[in-house]
């Protein structure tokens, strides 16, 4: 036995020792201590490695004859300890059987939590975005869009909403990546990117992201997911952005307006959206004032595409504490003392550059009913082939000064025969043709038709007093659905803008291939029009 009497207490020990002693005591103590626990982790990560690891062959085989179920990459070694429990608990042993309910009341209660979908805060939307987000949802789950275009003026909260479903789309699909783009690399920080680190930390997810800037990135730590921030200045800089994993859901192009067009987006899509899986592709724009924006004219094209679905939203509809009260005085201000500016960069509505040819046009519903009414037709042709041939058939009433648009043949690279036999209903008509080319109208005339040349100067008229006429006609009528080559040439009609900011008097020549045929279909009616105006003049 150890004689304790000859045992020194350690506070004895340590008052002995000097100051310096007992620091490098207490560093070396802390070594060790370090050294164990590390020793006790690597032990634990070793036993689940091994439990984890494929069961002997011997063991697998009698646990694949109890439970023929089971997949053979199932039977590790945990498994066939867990098959021992599960024996044990058959047989009546309270404890296995209380420990196994347990064990499948955490797992049922796991299941269910991670079943359980994340959604942005009801408080994050506005009215305008109730459809957009049943939008993306139906996008998601049934293919029903390809594509959502989200349009609208200042303070709208488009970025912010569509930052809501980034976000959203991550936590809800463990395979998905996100991808938002801008025409130019250097705009991403302090737009999209800074817009989506304000979404997570609003939210108190933010510890659950890594955020980088070179590459710009957000990653979600928990599954690896990314949200990319993709220029496009740099084509073949976007071969260097990939996902290890999974694929890319949604892609959404802020100020698409600002991109070269419509072919440069869908080279980006082809880029990230790959894969079999229903891929969503957001453009995301402030409406561009003229009409001739090539963003806007396609917005114009996609209404009649099932697949694409379009949004609006606006200002007034979030709540003034959100922007500020300040902005809301502004937009008073603007809506007031400048309307156009505000309808345009508040509402986001297209109000042209000041320089629309026709400001009477009337797009609404022609009904038949309505057409058969009008108690005589006119018919013009406008020749081409590698610019477009234009047919159209309207309709006059001089009692309310209203021009109505029927119909349309509209075709490029079409041979002067092929056209005529999408024609065959018109050949009882008289169609004023362009009388430049008495070629054609012969070839017409041997193909049964009464075509013929339109007067295209006379005294004191001609083409640019045809367009006049028809400036200064109280109302020109198109359904866009029937005519939709001549509602789009009229309504994007402009002057040319000059560099002093003032407009060209000159009528476009480009893009007019369906106004000159209802020019010529008029044209005895506008040279009646004009003998009549010369007659009260002199009178």
């Amino acid at each position: 036995m150890a004689n304790t009497e000859n045992l020194i207490p350690i506070e004895e020990v340590n008052a002995r020792k000097t100051r310096e002693e007992r620091s490098e005591s207490a560093r070396k103590a802390g070594i060790a201590s370090g050294k164990a626990r590390r020793r006790k982790k690597t032990t634990g990560e070793l036993a689940k490695i091994m439990l984890q690891s494929s069961a002997p062959e011997k063991i697998a085989s009698q646990v694949k004859n109890l439970y023929s179920d089971l997949e053979d990459a199932d039977i590790t070694n945990d498994a066939a300890r867990l098959a021992g429990v599960v024996k044990r608990a058959t047989q009546g042993y309270a404890k296995e059987n209380v420990y196994l309910d347990e064990l499948i009341a955490k797992a049922e209660q796991q299941e269910a939590e991670n079943s359980v979908k994340w959604q942005m805060p009801i408080t994050d939307l506005t009215s305008d975005f109730v459809e957009a987000y049943r939008a993306i949802h139906k996008a998601y789950d049934y293919g029903t869009y390809r594509r959502i275009i989200s349009k609208g003026g200042r303070g709208s909260i488009k970025s912010s909403f569509w930052s809501d479903v980034a976000e959203e789309t991550i936590y809800n699909d463990k395979q998905a990546h996100v991808v938002f783009t801008r025409r130019y690399k250097v705009d991403l920080k302090d737009s999209v990117y800074n817009q989506f680190i304000k979404t997570v930390t609003r939210h108190n997810k933010a510890d659950e992201w890594e955020f980088s800037k070179s590459p710009l990135m957000a990653r979600y730590k928990p599954t690896g997911q990314t949200v990319m921030f993709v220029g496009c200045d740099k084509p073949v800089s976007l071969k260097s952005y990939n996902v290890t994993f999974g694929y890319v859901k949604l892609m959404i192009s802020e100020e698409c307006d600002e991109m070269a067009g419509i072919e440069q987006i869908e080279s980006v899509e082809d880029t990230f959206l790959r894969g079999n899986v229903n891929a969503v592709s957001v453009l995301v724009y402030n409406p561009p004032k003229s009409v001739n924006n090539w963003m806007n004219e396609y917005t114009e094209e996609q209404k009649q595409e099932p697949t694409t679905f379009i949004t609006h939203s606006y200002y007034y509809n979030v709540p003034v504490e959100w922007l500020g009260k300040r902005f809301f005085e502004r937009a008073e201000w603007f809506k007031v003392n400048k309307p156009t500016y505000y309808k345009n960069n508040y509402l986001g509505e297209v109000t042209g550059t000041g320089g629309a040819v026709f400001e009477n046009l009337e797009f609404r519903t022609l009904s038949d009913a309505e057409i058969n009414a009008q108690s005589y037709r006119y018919y013009g042709l406008d020749f081409g082939y590698e610019h477009p041939q234009a047919f159209i058939e309207c309709a006059f009433d001089d009692e309310t000064d209203t021009v109505y648009v029927i119909n349309e043949v509209r075709k490029v690279r079409t041979k002067q025969e092929q056209f005529a036999r999408l024609l065959k209903d018109y050949k009882n008509k008289e169609i004023k043709a362009d009388s430049a080319d008495p070629e054609k109208i012969d070839d017409w005339q041997d193909y049964g038709f009464d075509v013929i040349g339109a007067t295209k100067y006379w005294k004191g008229g001609g083409r640019d007093y045809s367009w006049e006429w028809l400036q200064t006609r109280a109302k020109i009528v198109i359904d866009e659905a029937r005519t939709p080559f001549i509602a789009k040439e009229m309504k994007t009609a402009e002057f040319e803008q000059l560099r002093n900011g003032s407009f060209s008097s000159q009528y476009p020549r480009l893009n007019e291939d369906c106004i000159m045929a209802l020019i010529y279909s008029l044209n005895d009616v506008i040279r009646s029009e004009k003998r009549l105006a010369d007659y009260e003049e002199d009178y």
